[in-house]
């Protein structure tokens, strides 16, 4: 255990002391004050508007953190770095968990920052209740990206770094876009909906943009779904990693 954290650790702090990703997180909290200011000078649906604008930068942070896990494991397996790794004894299995742990570790601090950021921005709004129910949506948003990052770790076994983000991000699209319709349909289509994460049900931006209840169950069903899909997605990467000749 100690040395998946410690892979876990590695990854995240390399990664955290990127200044620019702090730049890019200062340009999300500009982007998502500006939406507030709309709202103060509009009428009409303003507030939904700013919900949703700040809840999209969110999940869009997450999305640009969870990427890391397409280039670091590539990159280290092109560079070989990882070939003096595995040479301890550290078994593949556990240095792809700990990969997608540092990954999931980042992408939790900068989705925290820019949701705590929507939260202060919104409590000075009024109209909602910002901390619990936002904090309800960050969740599912997050839940999402543990998926999307276990799915980047996937393509990462086998896909160099631009191609292993292009397909993931190719999965994510086409598991979004469909998300509302191989549920409910059969045959090969409906087939699909066991293969592809449905990132749809973890997006609650609406609801939340009109000051909606959130139901608890939603979310403790979103998070199951993300620890179950990206099991087996960590399963499948590994049995494709123990194969894979890294000398």
């Amino acid at each position: 255990m100690d040395d998946i954290m410690a892979i876990a650790r590695s990854t995240a702090s390399r990664v955290l002391h990127i200044k620019s990703l702090y730049f890019l997180l200062a340009v999300g909290v500009g982007l998502m004050a500006t939406g507030q200011l709309y709202g103060e000078i509009s009428a009409g649906m303003s507030q939904e508007y700013s919900m949703e604008l700040g809840l999209m930068l969110v999940g869009l942070t997450g999305i640009l953190s969870a990427l890391v896990a397409c280039f670091d494991l590539p990159r280290e397996l092109r560079e070989k770095t990882m070939v003096t790794l595995l040479s301890k004894p550290l078994g593949r299995d556990r240095y792809l968990v700990g990969k997608f742990l540092g990954v999931c570790v980042i992408t939790l601090v900068t989705m925290g920052i820019m949701g705590a950021s929507l939260m202060v921005l919104t409590s000075q709004s009024g109209g909602y209740r910002p901390n619990l129910e936002i904090t309800k949506g960050i969740i599912l948003l997050f839940a999402g990206m543990v998926q999307f990052a276990a799915i980047g770790i996937l393509m990462g076994t086998f896909l160099g770094e631009w191609l292993a983000a292009a397909v993931t991000l190719l999965i994510f699209w086409a598991s979004y876009a469909m998300g509302g319709v191989i549920l409910d349909a059969s045959g090969f289509p409906g087939f699909l909906c066991y293969l592809l994460p449905n990132f749809r049900v973890m997006d609650v931006k609406p609801l939340i943009a009109i000051n909606a209840v959130i139901d608890w169950t939603l979310v403790g069903n979103g998070v199951l779904l993300a620890v179950l899909y990206s099991t087996v997605m960590l399963i499948i990467a590994g049995l494709i990693f123990r194969r894979k000749d890294i000398a």
